[in-house]
């Protein structure tokens, strides 16, 4: 899809501002946002975590405080080589360049999966194959977590495209701007979506940080 290619370029040109950009080097900002990190720690504690998205490692960073592993993939080399320069715990992060639709890594590998400002990107056309690559790399009763932001009202006002996904256009320092999609889900479209893979979804709003967490466990017997 060229909406998923135009993403892919995006992110590619803004990584080496994105921390600056979402203002995770502001201790004011990080501080905001430690009731989300604590919580998403609890979620994964002790877990073997495959990352969606990772980007140059924000959150790779905090959970790995609280996990047993992380393999973090990211589509951009560009974001992975900003993560590589960060002092990072290399004994528990693993960087690997993957396409979040075709994952290459082995089925039923990781007890836990995270991603944080990625299923928000995801087309509608493409939740459902997204969701069966996603699953499959997990093992029964594996935890998904993800996290993604509130919007601010006028947000609700952008354009949708023909298949019904939320359209933003954003602008980089150099002039290009890009059209990418940022879905505002509610909390019964997350469980709408995921009941199926699932006997509960849980959803939990941080708003003085603008942001979202939704999670489940995978049924061992449906993927």
């Amino acid at each position: 899809m060229e909406i998923v290619s135009s993403m892919q370029r995006y992110y590619e040109k803004r990584a080496p501002m994105y921390d600056r950009s979402m203002g995770y080097d502001d201790p004011v900002v990080r501080a905001a946002l430690q009731p989300v990190i604590e919580r998403m720690q609890d979620l994964l504690r002790g877990r073997k975590v495959l990352e969606i998205a990772c980007g140059p490692c924000f959150w790779s960073s905090q959970v790995s405080q609280a996990v047993q592993s992380i393999t973090a993939t990211d589509y951009n080399r560009a974001t992975l080589a900003m993560a590589r320069r960060k002092p990072l715990d290399w004994n528990k992060i693993t960087l690997v360049a993957a396409d979040a639709y075709h994952l290459p890594v082995q089925p039923a590998t990781f007890d836990a999966c995270v991603a944080v400002d990625w299923f928000s990107h995801v087309p509608r056309s493409r939740i459902a194959s997204f969701l069966s690559e996603l699953h499959d790399r997990l093992r029964g009763g594996g935890v998904v977590v993800l996290c993604d932001r509130l919007p601010h009202a006028h947000e609700s006002l952008s354009d949708f495209d023909e298949e019904g996904n939320h359209l933003q256009q954003r602008l980089l320092p150099d002039g290009s701007t890009y059209h990418i999609i940022k879905h505002f889900f509610t909390d019964t479209e997350y469980i709408d979506m995921f009941s199926a893979y699932a006997t509960a979804v849980a959803t939990e709003h941080f708003p003085h940080c603008r942001r979202v967490l939704v999670w489940y466990q995978l049924d061992d017997t449906v993927k």
